[in-house]
């Protein structure tokens, strides 16, 4: 990681992995997407509004899944503003440019398949050649690093990240992809983030979170043409941004029947701020309304406590609802120098879902895992949401 001109405090503020272009974050800024989109605050309130603790989701007035259901879609109603609108897809095209045996029994396949007119997204497609019918897949989105899909290949990064690769070696298909803005679809003269201004030219009333979300449903779309893929058994798992990216795409795409999280759980309320979301990154700028303070700043916002959070009418607890009763396990680490508070959130977002799960009598299928380690996934998530995944995947 780069901390050109930053303190070491700042640099360990940033999100995971982060490569800082020459441009740093020139390129992007939330006034900047103001003057694109001309938006202003959403005129909205809610249970949530006000309150610094969670919103209690089922309990004492929600007692049965009917209920639940009516109160679930009065929370996407609110997701869905901050998100933002997405255009209808177009029918999925995909194609293949190049095919590598990586290892005994396993292949990997470059790829490409359809985001929007125009616009292919680059992959990386691992298949195991020893197989009998059809297979469960995984799409493993990577998190904040231009190494992107490579990284969860094996190919560059962090190999205690390359998930693709060794959930391939455990017999399933696998799939990481570019975000918009990281590997081979960001411009380097760019900045980080930067390439979210052309985005929100042409789509200013979406979010690049809809946006993530959108491309992880794309390649689940191209999984469920592939003849080797079962598509009732897809999942995915990530770490960091592929985190995020994984439970807020579970919510909208009920067809991801299993997901896991790594490190990448946080609520806007014990995180302190929104900045993260609208500042630091492109991905949900409506949230930057929500701050109150002069001095939340790109230097200063990891951890800070800032009073305008508690008007935000969600928190993300709300997004989790939505997976219920998906099998989803959550991996939060009690020392994350990126997510600081993380393991509070999570504990307390865990208190709220249970009753959730419970409600559809499932408890099995919410899971959580802490640990001390900093931002990473460590060989005992690892075999934790491996084994979470094998539990629902391979019945």
């Amino acid at each position: 990681m780069s901390s050109i001109g930053l303190t070491r405090r700042a640099a360990l503020a940033m999100p995971s992995g982060l490569l800082l272009q020459r441009s740093g974050y020139v390129n992007w800024s939330w006034e900047r997407w103001k003057q694109i989109t001309g938006e202003t605050a959403p005129q909205i309130t809610t249970e949530q509004t006000g309150r610094a603790q969670l919103s209690e989701l089922a309990g004492k007035n929600i007692t049965t899944v009917a209920a639940w259901a009516e109160r679930r879609a009065e929370f996407r109603k609110v997701i869905d503003l901050f998100l933002g609108p997405a255009p209808a897809p177009p029918p999925i095209e995909f194609r293949t440019d190049a095919e590598t045996k990586v290892e005994h029994g396993i292949v990997r396949r470059r790829v490409a398949f359809l985001g929007a007119p125009g616009e292919w997204i680059p992959a990386h497609l691992f298949v195991p050649e020893q197989r009998q019918g059809r297979l469960p897949a995984i799409v493993c989105p990577h998190q904040t690093t231009q190494d992107a899909k490579d990284e969860p290949s094996g190919l560059k990064g962090n190999p205690r990240l390359a998930m693709a690769l060794a959930l391939a070696r455990r017999g399933y298909v696998t799939l990481s992809y570019d975000a918009l803005c990281f590997g081979e679809r960001h411009d380097p003269n760019s900045g980080h983030y930067g390439d979210a201004i052309p985005f929100y030219e042409k789509h200013p009333k979406w979010s690049m979170m809809g946006k993530m979300v959108w491309d992880l449903s794309r390649a689940v779309d191209y999984l469920t043409k592939q003849d080797v893929v079962d598509a009732g058994r897809i999942g995915s798992i990530g770490h960091s941004h592929g985190a995020y990216s994984t439970w807020f795409a579970m919510a909208l795409d009920e067809r991801i029947a299993v997901g896991v999280s790594s490190c990448g759980f946080d609520t806007f309320r014990h995180d302190g701020n929104p900045f993260r979301w609208s500042g630091a990154t492109a991905l949900l700028p409506r949230l930057g309304f929500y701050i109150a303070g002069p001095h939340i700043n790109i230097r200063n916002y990891s951890g800070v406590p800032d009073s305008g959070v508690i008007q935000i009418p969600f928190d993300m607890h709300w997004v989790l609802a939505q997976i219920a009763p998906r099998p989803l396990m959550l991996t939060a680490s009690d020392d994350d120098n990126i997510f600081p508070n993380s393991g509070w959130s999570t504990r307390q977002a865990e208190a709220r879902l249970k009753p959730v799960y419970d409600l559809y009598r499932a408890p099995e299928r919410f899971e959580t895992y802490y640990f001390r380690g900093g931002h990473g996934f460590p060989r005992s998530s690892e075999d934790r949401a491996f084994a979470f995944i094998d539990s629902w995947l391979r019945r």
